[in-house]
């Protein structure tokens, strides 16, 4: 197939995968009372599913106009509710610019796919709660004899699969190789969680869409890195360092969880509602939505402070590097420190606790992060999702 019509034939594939992804979650686009919305700014809210159906139906007919509506409208959905802040719909919206006929598209579209396959790797090497979190829960969903070394083994097999995946995108000689392992590699995550595991099927379209996107960026990418990357205008050299860049700052807080590919690596903060009547509710919007509360700090407290109650408390489990070097894995944050802001780290007067999986203090005797541990070391099915 010539270059431009994989291009062309791609274009069609994302819009179908990305209406699945959106018929799938249906509910997240539509005004609803629960699971709460968390507007970033206080817009009438209205549903967004017809319209944004109908704006892939324009990217069919008009190519780059249909891409600019869809992408607005997107951007506008996300800021009326933020949990529509989900690494699916982020990453097949920027694959659909790379369709067009323009060069630096293409370029922030390979830059995108080598920085997910790269960094979804990269932090399921960085995490010390992979091993015995989502790791050993995939491989006991199907193996459930299996021991703490055959599931660290299998973790970090995958991590550098992934890993070595993104370098053979890079180097010219191995770039077929690329192509063959996105195939191999997401199309056996669509038949894992759809065949083996019935789960996440948020997910899934993305996959499939990811699967195709080697052959279609990689495959057609016949400069080196550093050739195309001179052909670049300055504000598309920027953009491309960052969506290279930004990810490595993850552990230090200050970027989003899927805006740094957090996938599947325990590495993403996990959170729970406490009553007054000792009851713990993990905070998971997926069976209703399919989707999960986006897996960041600020939004856990914004979805606590729409729906807690008086009395009630928010416990985070926050396992990047800068909570645990400030040892604040675990913190119960009360009711009225929500409600009044004085959430922030710096506020004091929190109430903060370590679990028994600190290597750097003795463990304190505490409840709440012993309860917490136990979830990430052995989970269920249900709390996992893109940590």
């Amino acid at each position: 197939m010539r270059a431009a019509d994989r291009f062309v034939a791609f274009r069609w594939l994302l819009v179908c995968t990305q209406a699945l992804s959106i018929w799938v979650t249906w509910p997240l686009w539509q005004v609803r009372v629960a699971p709460a919305m968390l507007p970033l700014f206080e817009l009438p809210q209205i549903g967004f599913g017809p319209l944004l159906l109908a704006s892939l139906g324009v990217v069919l007919i008009h190519g780059g106009a249909g891409v600019a509506l869809y992408s607005c409208l997107l951007l506008a959905a996300m800021l009326s509710d933020q949990m529509r802040l989900q690494p699916e719909f982020i990453s097949q919206a920027i694959l659909l610019w790379g369709t067009l006929p323009w060069a630096a598209a293409r370029t922030v579209s390979r830059a995108h796919l080598i920085a997910l396959w790269f960094y979804s790797g990269f932090h399921k090497l960085d995490c010390p709660y992979f091993y015995t979190g989502d790791a050993h829960w995939l491989v006991t969903s199907f193996f459930p004899a299996a021991n703490a070394g055959i599931s660290a083994a299998v973790g970090v097999s995958l991590a550098l699969a992934e890993i070595i995946l993104a370098v053979c995108a890079v180097l010219p000689r191995t770039r077929s190789v690329a192509v063959w392992m996105a195939y191999f590699f997401h199309l056996t995550i669509v038949v894992t969680l759809a065949l083996g595991l019935g789960w996440d099927e948020a997910v899934w379209p993305w996959n499939m869409a990811l699967a195709a996107a080697g052959y279609v960026f990689i495959d057609s990418w016949k400069e080196t890195p550093a050739a195309q990357f001179r052909r670049l205008g300055l504000a598309m050299r920027m953009a491309v360092g960052l969506i290279l860049l930004l990810p490595l700052a993850y552990d230090s807080g200050w970027i989003d969880t899927y805006l740094c590919h957090v996938l599947y690596s325990s590495h993403a903060p996990l959170a729970w509602i406490r009553t007054p009547d000792g009851r713990r509710v993990l905070i998971d919007t997926r069976p209703k939505l399919k989707v999960p509360v986006p897996q960041i700090e600020r939004l856990y407290v914004a979805y606590f402070a729409a729906v807690a109650a008086p009395g009630d408390e928010l416990e985070i489990f926050d396992p990047r590097l800068c909570s645990r070097w400030r040892m604040r894995e675990h913190r119960v944050i009360g009711y009225e420190r929500v409600m009044s802001g004085l959430w922030l780290p710096g506020h004091g007067n929190l109430e903060l606790c370590v679990a028994q999986c600190s290597i750097r203090r003795k463990a304190v005797n505490c409840l709440p992060c012993q309860r917490g541990f136990s979830l990430i070391a052995s989970p269920g099915r249900g709390p996992r999702r893109q940590s």
